[in-house]
């Protein structure tokens, strides 16, 4: 025990000295489509951070020239570093943008968020304090009401993203906008990992070939189906609810029939392929 305990007073004191000489430490991929507007106010919420040290891997699912002369114009804007990634649009190709990102990605800790999410201050502290290896970190977002999501568009401000404001100006999933650190992080009973708001460790997802590329429409296989790759391959899922605050803006919901993805990922689950074949490795 006294050991175990030394161990992680080391790891503190070498995170700490990481933290003063300013090495980035985690890498961040944001999937992206289209919106530069809310790219924009993503990078807002990164500015304001709690945790200094990462960098931003932008994971477009297209290759819009605007995106990518926006993107160069805000590497020099910010301290943090941000890479790109494109490729063509051919219809839904989000696992393939995201496994795009993971091959460039500097660190071994890895965040994953969608391009139309706004985050808390210590979202990425919260993501990397509890980060263990063999662990998924989850968490969810608030939703915002249309009428909110137009403010923060005409103003392009973050302060409304406070409990009193959401309240006022509209928005669901109020729990999920409730800033409470020192609650335990209990390891899930069930699966519960959305695209939108998770991390793990880059060993822990090479181990499963990264996302599975088969699936080519939204709503299920971006996230469910590494999820359970993750779970048959001896990960856990930690929740992380109240630490890893993120506020959803408001958009039309774009999503098709899931029926053909079900049944895909059914298919993948008899055959219990852990480590996909349409991966971040082609077999």
């Amino acid at each position: 025990m006294k050991v175990f305990n030394f161990c992680i007073k080391f790891d503190n004191i070498c995170l700490k000295i990481l933290l003063l000489k300013k090495i980035t430490v985690l890498s961040l991929i944001i999937a992206v489509y289209k919106n530069i507007d809310a790219l924009n106010l993503i990078f807002e919420s990164l500015q304001s951070q709690s945790f200094k040290n990462f960098e931003v891997i932008v994971a477009e699912d297209n290759d819009c020239p605007f995106m990518r002369d926006f993107i160069s114009s805000q590497k020099i804007k910010f301290a943090f570093p941000i890479k790109h990634v494109q490729q063509p649009d051919k219809g839904f190709r989000k696992c393939a943008a995201l496994n795009a990102a993971i091959k460039i990605t500097t660190f071994d800790y890895l965040v994953f968020i969608d391009g139309d999410c706004l985050l808390h201050r210590h979202f990425l502290c919260a993501h990397f304090e509890n980060r263990e290896k063999k662990i998924a970190l989850w968490a969810r977002r608030v939703m915002l009401s249309p009428l909110l999501t137009n403010k923060i568009y005409s103003t392009h401000s973050l302060s409304f993203l406070n409990l009193p404001n959401l309240i006022i100006f509209g928005a669901s999933r109020l729990d999920c906008a409730l800033y409470l650190p020192a609650l335990p992080t209990p390891i899930s009973t069930a699966s519960h990992i959305w695209g939108c708001n998770w991390s793990i460790f880059k060993e822990d997802i090479l181990n499963v070939n990264g996302f599975d590329e088969d699936y080519i429409a939204a709503g299920v296989g971006e996230d469910t189906d590494i999820e359970w790759r993750l779970l048959q391959s001896g990960i856990q899922l930690k929740k992380i609810k109240f630490q890893a605050l993120q506020y959803h803006l408001h958009h039309a919901e774009n999503y098709s029939s899931t029926n053909a993805n079900e049944t895909l990922m059914q298919q993948k689950i008899k055959l219990g392929a852990v480590f996909c074949k349409n991966g971040i490795v082609k077999a």
